[in-house]
């Protein structure tokens, strides 16, 4: 999932990899009773083991900082209790360092984590990473609400066919067309479906 919506989703993987050897994870549209509906992580088998055999995530405070907060933080900068010992059993694993991340976007969070073994995450680091996430929450929440059917609508006028030829074209009406173009400008933030079509292609939707 995460290769077909973020651009370049390999080389991004490997500059994450190298920037937190201690493991990572990023998840969109995260509800307390849901979870994450899609999410990513490299941190140990073991840790994640025992962080679910445990029950941690109602304890941990980075987790209860990304469902509350926005924005970046280093784990050393969270005030929010450890009344499990979270924190400590994870440097178990080689998690001592670390960043959080967390967002909203359409009234939906996203968080990224980051760890590292030997030192705390430099400001240009964080910064560097906190501008990727953005597109990516941006380009996994959004483009992942626009329909097939949309999308497609959204090309063809993209190559310059008028409603009708839409119609024609995909074979549908052409106040089918008008719908589905009206409802992915609403999604997409765009006041008519020529933003809609140059937002589209900027964010490589299409």
């Amino acid at each position: 999932m995460f290769q077909s919506l973020i651009p370049n989703f390999d080389d991004e993987l490997k500059a994450l990899n190298s920037l937190a050897p201690s493991g990572w994870i990023i998840g969109f549209n995260l509800t307390v009773y849901k979870g994450a509906e899609h999410i990513y992580t490299t941190y140990p088998a073991a840790w994640r083991e025992r962080y679910e055999d445990r029950n941690y995530f109602f304890g941990d405070p980075i987790a209860l900082w990304s469902m509350t907060q926005t924005g970046s933080v280093r784990w050393s900068e969270v005030r929010f209790p450890d009344l499990l010992g979270v924190m400590k059993d994870a440097r178990q694993y080689g998690l001592y360092y670390g960043v959080a991340l967390a967002q909203k976007v359409n009234k939906k969070r996203s968080f990224l984590t980051l760890s590292r073994p030997d030192r705390e995450f430099r400001d240009e680091e964080i910064a560097a990473v906190e501008a990727k996430f953005k597109v990516w929450s941006d380009l996994v929440l959004v483009r992942a609400t626009l329909t097939a059917k949309e999308i497609d609508v959204l090309r063809c006028l993209r190559d310059g066919l008028e409603y009708s030829a839409v119609a024609a074209l995909l074979g549908i009406s052409e106040a089918t067309v008008k719908q589905r173009a009206a409802k992915a400008s609403l999604k997409l933030g765009a006041k008519n479906r020529i933003q809609a079509v140059a937002i589209a292609v900027s964010r490589k939707y299409i």
